[in-house]
């Protein structure tokens, strides 16, 4: 009895964690319909977490009658475009600000009544505060956070396309996904599959670029075989 007295004492302390929902370049379309005037209602939660994209177009799609969508964000020149009070993260916040109309700082777009809108969320707001929340004043219920991640780029299988030999110095030039780290690993024996050397080249640690292109140097130690391989960072 004890025990199971415990286990009811520390329910209540576990936090309360909101639902997220993803939405990418496969799945750009957002059906928000609602509950009442208490929230919005999107894959069957309530105002939840929308995690999108920079550089996708989204169509968002108002399923109901009443209740106009805006969609703003806050800025460091706008802090307090959009303020709330409770638990966002949890979808149990109140919007406190006043809504905001088409050219007020922070404000995106608007979603009629059983209407759609297309919009891409551009680079520029990613890692900022994003909102939707109801037009309506005394619907402050109804709200809930979004967040821009950048896009989601496909993985590209890093190729060493170049190599220049000088006394020793090896020169290489690789392609691989855009913005990723990479590593070279060696063996001197083909015999086995393992490449299980680390090859300590200038820089350690190779970056892409927004291309996916990047140089590297590494000393051959006058060793009489090498054989490479480029492989993503651990």
């Amino acid at each position: 009895m004890r025990y199971f007295l415990c286990l009811l004492l520390t329910i209540p302390l576990l936090p309360c964690q909101a639902e997220t929902i993803t939405f990418d370049e496969g799945n750009p379309i957002i059906n928000m319909g609602n509950s009442g005037r208490s929230d919005y209602r999107i894959n069957g939660f309530n105002d939840p977490v929308l995690a999108l994209h920079s550089g996708v177009s989204y169509t968002v799609n108002r399923t109901s009658g009443g209740h106009p969508l805006v969609f703003a964000f806050n800025d460091t020149a706008f802090p307090n475009a959009v303020t709330y009070s409770g638990n966002l993260e949890a979808g149990t916040a109140f919007r406190q600000s006043s809504v905001l109309r088409s050219g007020d700082p922070g404000w995106l777009f608007r979603v009629d009544p059983n209407a759609s809108e297309q919009f891409t969320f551009p680079a520029e707001l990613e890692g900022k505060e994003v909102f939707y929340y109801c037009e309506i004043s005394g619907h402050p219920g109804m709200i809930g956070k979004i967040t821009i991640g950048p896009p989601v780029t496909d993985s590209v299988p890093p190729v060493i396309n170049s190599l220049t030999f000088d006394g020793g110095t090896l020169t290489l030039a690789i392609t691989g996904t855009p913005n990723t780290d990479f590593v070279v690993k060696s063996t001197t024996d083909l015999a086995g599959t393992a490449f299980l050397t680390t090859e300590n080249t200038n820089p350690a640690v190779i970056t892409t670029n927004n291309s996916g292109n990047a140089s590297l140097t590494l000393d051959t130690a006058a060793r009489p075989a090498l054989f490479l391989r480029v492989e993503r960072a651990p």
